[in-house]
């Protein structure tokens, strides 16, 4: 029998990750709209990945298939079919998805195309096609002695093949610019529109009406975006934005690595594609879905959540944390570490920290990382504002965050423009860490966030995220520590509370796996339970697998890539691996070693990932507070109580549902931790049909009023 792998490849755990959100979108327990952002997040998800991992792979098989490294090149191209392999088998079920969504939305939407059409459509379609979306279109024939054209990343392009009198083929390119719509809505029926695509391939004839048309596709050239922004950065004293806005514009210019089309029939374009595009058969990948998914901002617009709520997830707004209700954030704090936990606390009570202490004339500087910032940022504003009233305020961004850098290029030159002091990244390693400093003129409680999500408010309503404020003094010297390590572009060594990477956190956490190990052996009661987004460290990995073959059980909740495998006899068998993928994004990481009192938590930016753990900077910080510590407890618990939203990992690598047992109460962890937010505020969550206790008391009290009224007029009656 063969023996089972204890590890599988990243990328194909990755396509695992997207085939669970698929599964989002075909799960009927989801209102019809979100159904339809899964296939969205989908898409974007699957864009990001070839233009990410896939572009990256494809550069390392063209360095390494020289005869210098010819092995290294063969294992690349192995890696890539299974790639594309395993792409191409999800597609379908992307068709099949969107389907479903169209078919069980008909009520409410329907997409029509020139089949589907009416007669009175189409001459109103054509009317808006001469009108409002002819003049905007600027074709390209393609012959000889025009060159193809370039066409940006993702853009969406409508392609014909043109048959000649003479018997020849020519190639009609149409790229759809921005400013057009992504779909048309007609005024008639339920919701009916017609994709932009679609309308312009209706009346394709219209615009080369020399030649008839033989073939049509709608297509989208995906290239690579893995820039080395390192490269020219840091060789100079020169401005840094300046720099990042060149290596920006450079990313729009890199080779294709695939081709994403829909298109019965049409071999000769493609083939013609192919070759101009430099790509094998392999990478081009064919699908009925729409292959731009902007036209769903639009069907809100047009299907609003006040008017269809069915179609919508129940809002759930966070809650602002009772225990910071009244008086003063800084001198809560300064008593008492807290705990927020997005979105199910409302990041307001972090914009209020930032701003009084921007107004607190005990403040004498901020200090804090950014990475992603919202784009009405009111953390910028309270900055600001602290700059302003004569505070020293330093923030270091993060240009290097993949496709935000234009965004924190923007951010960097207002907030320096308002008298902050900026930095930058180190040389080669991104700061990827989460980490805010307060400090006070008596130099004494100095106030620390370190947290596992971005200062960003929009973020904060849609991923789960954890922030502890301290006015632990260690802790509050050990972020100085990494501030001025930071300025220095230099590496902590070391701190008494705080693991930093890259040099004191992966050694930190294999010491603490080394500690339930000599438990296990001890025969003394052990444990590790950990949440995170990926697991890809090699070296943990290993360390993990050592401690499920001494006896300790670990419990981990992964949400994306795991490349370790669990359940396998005599390796793993200790090990559980879950993912959860529900309405809020996953992006808590938590580390806990031990059982009972002796238990340790963390909480962290970095995943186990060797780019966090070797390549960046990173902060986990540890956690005392009795009543965070419990709420750390819960938040593992009812993860992997959740058999709703989670999926368990067997040894053959693949997911399955949790299928609970026919008595079993139904978990969902997310809508039960907003059901534990709302419970500490005094308010009772409504979700899902279920009925508050006020309105059950009503309805009760209403029906009894009722009876009685009945029975007195049955006596009446009498």
């Amino acid at each position: 029998m063969k023996e089972k792998n204890l590890m599988i490849d990243r990328e194909l755990s990755w396509i695992k990750f997207n085939e669970r959100v698929l599964e989002e979108a075909r799960s009927k327990d989801n209102p019809l709209m979100e159904r339809m952002r899964f296939i969205s997040i989908f898409q974007s998800n699957y864009e990001e990945f070839f233009r990410v991992r896939v572009g990256s792979i494809i550069d390392q098989y063209l360095i390494e298939s020289d005869e210098t490294d010819e092995f290294a090149g063969k294992a690349k191209k192995k890696q890539l079919k299974n790639i594309f392999n395993a792409t191409k088998a999800l597609l379908p079920r992307l068709d099949t998805a969107f389907d479903e969504i169209l078919y069980d939305g008909r009520r409410y939407f329907t997409k029509v195309t020139e089949q589907t059409v009416t007669n009175a459509e189409k001459v109103l379609l054509r009317q808006i096609f001469e009108k409002e979306v002819a003049p905007f279109i600027s074709p390209f024939i393609i012959e000889k002695k025009h060159p193809f054209p370039f066409f940006d990343n993702g853009v969406t392009v409508v392609g014909v093949t043109l048959q000649k009198k003479n018997g020849g083929s020519k190639f009609g390119l149409m790229p759809i610019r921005k400013s057009l719509p992504r779909a048309v809505f007609l005024p008639s029926g339920n919701c009916r529109f017609m994709l932009m695509e679609d309308l312009i391939l209706m009346f394709t004839d219209l615009i080369f009406k020399k030649f008839v048309i033989t073939e049509k596709i709608v297509f989208s050239v995906i290239r690579n975006a893995d820039i080395d922004v390192n490269e020219g950065l840091y060789d100079f004293d020169i401005d840094f934005r300046s720099t990042m806005s060149r290596l920006i514009e450079l990313r729009g210019s890199l080779a294709p690595v695939e081709l994403k089309y829909r298109g019965e029939n049409c071999e000769k374009i493609l083939k013609h594609l192919r070759h101009n595009l430099c790509l094998s058969k392999k990478q081009l990948f064919y699908q009925k879905t729409p292959i731009n998914m902007g036209f769903f901002s639009l069907l809100e617009k047009q299907l609003p959540k006040e008017k269809h709520p069915k179609l919508y997830y129940k809002p759930l707004p966070p809650q602002y944390p009772s225990n910071i209700k009244k008086g003063s954030i800084i001198n809560s704090i300064r008593k008492k570490d807290l705990l927020l936990c997005y979105p199910f606390d409302d990041v307001k009570a972090l914009i209020d920290l930032l701003e009084e202490a921007a107004a607190d004339k005990r403040v004498t500087e901020i200090k804090i990382s950014l990475y992603r910032l919202a784009s009405n940022s009111k953390i910028v504003q309270a900055l600001i504002a602290a700059a302003k009233n004569g505070k020293k305020v330093t923030c270091l961004v993060e240009l290097r965050a993949r496709f935000d850098e234009e965004n924190n290029i923007d951010w960097s030159k207002i907030l320096e423009e308002s008298g902050c002091k900026i930095i930058y990244g180190m040389p080669n390693y991104k700061v990827h860490c989460k980490l805010l400093l307060i400090s006070f003129k008596d130099g004494k409680n100095d106030i620390v966030q370190v947290g596992t999500g971005n200062f960003n408010e929009s973020t904060a309503r849609l991923y789960t995220d954890l922030a502890l404020f301290t006015a632990n003094k260690d802790i509050s010297d050990d972020a100085k520590e990494v501030f001025r390590c930071l300025q220095e572009n230099k590496f902590v060594e070391g701190c008494k509370e705080l693991l930093v990477a890259p040099l004191c956190l992966k050694t930190k956490l294999i010491s603490l796996i080394d500690e339930e190990i000599e438990k296990a052996e001890k025969g003394i009661p052990a444990a590790i339970t950990l949440k995170l987004n990926s697991l890809t460290d090699k070296d943990l990995i290993e360390k993990l697998i050592e401690a499920s073959t001494a006896g300790v059980p670990i419990k981990m909740v992964i949400r994306g890539i795991c490349c370790l495998v669990p359940g396998i006899e005599g390796k793993t068998d200790n090990i559980e691996v879950r993912s959860i993928v529900g309405r809020l994004l996953e992006h808590s990481r938590i580390y806990i070693f031990g059982t009972g009192k002796d238990r340790k938590y963390y909480i962290s930016s970095a995943d186990f990932m060797t780019r966090n753990t070797s390549q960046r900077v990173e902060v986990a910080t540890p956690v005392y507070d009795y009543r965070a510590k419990m709420r750390l407890n819960k938040i593992m618990k009812l993860a992997l109580t959740d058999n709703q939203k989670s999926r368990i990992m067997d040894s053959n690598a693949n997911y399955h549902h949790i299928v609970p047992s026919p008595n079993a109460k139904p978990h969902n962890s997310q809508i039960e931790l907003f059901e534990d937010a709302y419970k500490n505020n005094g308010k009772t969550l409504n979700i899902q049909g279920k009925k508050s206790k006020a309105e059950k008391t009503a309805k009760s009290s209403a029906k009894s009023k009722s009876l009685k009224a009945a029975v007195k007029n049955a006596g009446n009656e009498k």
